[in-house]
C-alpha cells in the first residue's frame, strides 16, 4: 500500500511540475528590486532584490534579501540585514491585480559597533515570515508590487516594500 501511495504522489507531483502544465496556466518567473521599511526591534529602511519562481499554478518560491541602510547614533554603528525564503500563494487574479498570502522563513543579522566602549555585538537570527502582497500587471514585462510582511522570532518586526518585478518568460 505504501508504494501505491509513492507512485501516486510522484505521478501527481509530475503533473504539477510539467512545463506544460505551468506554461498553460500564464505563470511566469519574476525577478525584481524594492526599497523597504522594517518597525519593531529594529526601525531602518533598506533596499532589496526579490525572486519569484512559480512551482505550481498558484503557487511561487520567492527568496528576497534585503540590505538595511547603516545608521550612526553617537558613535553606535548598526548593520542589519535580512534573508527570506517565502511561499506564496495566489489567490485572487482579476483585471491587473495579483493577491497572494505568503509565508515562509526568515534569516536576520544585525552587528552593532560600538566606538564608545568598544562593545561589539553581532547577532543572528531565524524567524517566521506571514504575509500578504499584491502586483499590478500594468505593464507588459514589468509589474509593480507591494508586500506586508511580519516576521516572528527574536527579532519581531512589520516589513512593508514596494517595488518592481520584472518577467521573465
Amino acid at each position: 500500500m505504501k508504494k501505491v501511495f509513492l507512485i501516486a504522489c510522484i505521478a501527481s507531483a509530475s503533473v504539477f511540475f510539467s512545463h506544460d502544465v505551468l506554461a498553460q496556466e500564464g505563470v511566469r518567473n519574476r525577478v525584481g528590486f524594492f526599497l523597504g521599511a522594517a518597525g519593531g526591534d529594529v526601525d531602518q529602511v533598506g533596499i532589496g532584490g526579490i525572486g519569484e519562481f512559480k512551482v505550481a499554478p498558484k503557487v511561487t518560491i520567492s527568496p528576497q534579501l534585503t540590505f538595511y541602510f547603516p545608521e550612526d547614533s553617537r558613535g553606535v554603528d548598526v548593520n542589519f540585514f535580512e534573508l527570506n525564503v517565502n511561499a506564496n500563494y495566489y489567490f485572487y487574479n482579476h483585471d491587473i491585480f495579483e493577491f497572494y498570502g505568503l509565508g515562509g522563513l526568515n534569516y536576520t543579522r544585525v552587528k552593532v559597533d560600538n566606538d564608545n566602549n568598544g562593545n561589539d555585538y553581532t547577532d543572528g537570527e531565524m524567524g517566521l515570515n506571514i504575509g500578504a502582497g499584491i502586483n499590478f500587471e500594468i505593464g507588459k514585462n514589468f509589474i509593480p508590487f507591494s508586500e506586508l510582511r511580519l516576521t516572528l522570532g527574536e527579532f519581531d518586526q512589520a516589513v512593508i516594500s514596494a517595488g518592481l518585478k520584472f518577467n521573465l518568460n
